[in-house]
């Protein structure tokens, strides 16, 4: 059955996650405890492969781990627009369109990194599973400009070999620590008769065996330098909702 190869992909998975990526996993822990002891914040961006809202808010959750989310505006106006605006998209398509809408992300993502206080020393977990994007080149440059210190997490088969959009430098080479979340090549992992395409995309398992180990050191780590986080309580539990406000409050005054 295709579920009993589920598991056993996913146990395979784990137990090579658990051996490949151990020594990344402690030097990981430890930058991001000394950012939050030190005062500085820790960030994850994800370009749509689970961990951005399985780690966020939830209970359990530590409340030092903060999303960036990063949406470009479009600029399209909505019908009925002016008759002009056929015109304007004929005059600029084509690589021109590309290299002006590139320009603007790159200049919009600057912004919010500056806007919303994204420094130096700051910790940055980006997870993007190809690393073929130029929305995730993008931050990754903007990030390692600003001085923020970079995690990413990709699949190695995957991202060694495409070319990244735009040509620019590899996601990986913009790392300070890189995971491998061990998805095959295109991510998808098993055949099906009768289907055009594999099914199952291994890397948002990957991502989730790999991040919450991540945190879990880091609150570890975050306790031998005498820090002691704030945790999310279930909501829907008695005191959940006090408990939240609270800790969200001491996050605020103290950052952990």
């Amino acid at each position: 059955m295709l579920v009993d190869g589920f598991y056993d992909h996913c146990r395979k998975l784990l137990d090579a996650i658990e051996k490949d990526e151990a020594a990344n996993l402690e030097k990981a822990a430890e930058m991001i405890a000394t950012a939050v002891a030190g005062g500085h914040n820790f960030f994850i961006h994800d370009r749509g492969h689970c961990i951005g809202g399985e780690l966020l808010a939830r209970a359990g959750g530590a409340v030092f781990v903060r999303r960036l989310d990063i949406v470009v505006p479009d600029p399209t106006l909505q019908a009925p627009h002016t008759g002009s605006r056929k015109a304007s998209r004929d005059k600029l398509s084509g690589d021109a369109l590309v290299q002006r809408k590139r320009k603007f992300e790159t200049e919009y993502v600057d912004y919010l990194l500056d806007i919303n206080g994204l420094a130096k020393d700051d910790v940055l977990f980006l997870n993007s599973n190809s690393g073929f994007g130029f929305a995730a080149t993008n931050v990754a440059a903007a990030a390692k400009r600003k001085g923020l210190k970079l995690i990413v997490m990709s699949s190695k088969q995957t991202s060694a070999s495409v070319t990244p959009e735009g040509g620019d430098k590899k996601l990986a080479e913009y790392a300070d620590i890189l995971f491998d979340n061990h998805a095959p090549y295109g991510d998808a992992v098993f055949e099906i008769k009768g289907l055009d395409e594999k099914i199952w995309p291994a890397s948002g398992m990957g991502a989730a065996f790999i991040a919450w180990p991540l945190i879990l050191r880091t609150v570890e780590k975050l306790q031998e330098k005498g820090v002691n986080p704030s945790i999310f309580r279930s909501a829907n539990i008695p005191g959940g909702p006090d408990q939240n406000a609270a800790v969200t409050k001491h996050y605020e005054d103290f950052g952990y």
